[in-house]
């Protein structure tokens, strides 16, 4: 398919899924059934493949794509992602978008897809709103995706006292949340360690395991630092 040239209606969408359905590959869908637990439909197609096909259809008719497409294959949803990305919206028409696409999340990948929003730079104050309204929902998607855009695009001198205030305000078992907060952290490492060791002393102890172990496991955590890091989870869990 032409993904630029089309003009979407229900019959060239329907179209446009057969196209996706050709693409299918067993293998790769059997690889990522295994860390993606979703109840949508799997066609293994790369992320590569389904970054493109958005920017296609973004340089050609995206609002007629957003209409008609639905949630029949979760690679249809990245792909709207990457759509909606692409968009030049003003701050309600981004909002709505944000709520329409993450409402429709039920796995941390699709969450995940906040980072690449990159209209909240044009409206950081505002769309704090909006981030606010997610961690406040209780429905554990909603908050991972709260919890995306933060460590993505709020650890900046001006919102990162903020960003950390509401990150933390969020209380949760679920582990999806809780790894949220902890991949919020790990990000939050880079620039003042000082900072999270502090945080770490008071969190529940099973997010200060997940945050332990998401710092060390990254690159850049100095020998040193992995060593505070496991003298802070030994004497959490002692208390």
């Amino acid at each position: 398919m032409d993904l630029t040239a089309t003009k979407w209606t229900p019959a060239s969408y329907t179209d446009f899924l057969t196209f996706l359905e050709s693409k299918r590959n067993d293998k790769a869908q059997a690889r990522v059934a295994k860390i993606v637990r979703t109840n949508y439909p799997l066609l293994g197609i790369s992320m590569a493949d389904l970054k493109a096909w958005g920017t296609a259809i973004s340089k050609g008719d995206p609002t007629g794509f957003l209409a008609v497409a639905g949630t029949e294959v979760y690679e249809v949803i990245l792909i709207r992602a990457y759509v909606i990305s692409r968009l030049r919206l003003n701050l309600p028409d981004f909002v709505a978008a944000c709520d329409r696409y993450f409402t429709t999340a039920d796995c941390w990948a699709i969450c995940d897809m906040a980072i690449h929003f990159k209209q909240v730079k044009r409206y950081p104050t505002e769309f704090l709103a909006t981030i606010e309204r997610y961690l406040r929902s209780g429905q554990p998607w909603l908050q991972r995706s709260g919890l995306v855009f933060l460590l993505k695009f709020y650890l900046t001198p001006e919102f990162r006292d903020r960003a950390f205030t509401l990150a933390l305000s969020v209380t949760s078992d679920d582990y999806y949340v809780q790894l949220g907060q902890a991949w919020f952290l790990a990000a939050a490492f880079k620039d003042d360690p000082d900072q999270v060791y502090q945080v770490l002393e008071t969190m529940p102890v099973s997010l200060v395991q997940r945050t332990v172990q998401k710092i060390k496991s990254l690159r850049r955590t100095a020998p040193e630092q992995k060593q505070v890091l496991t003298e802070i989870l030994a004497r959490r869990r002692a208390q």
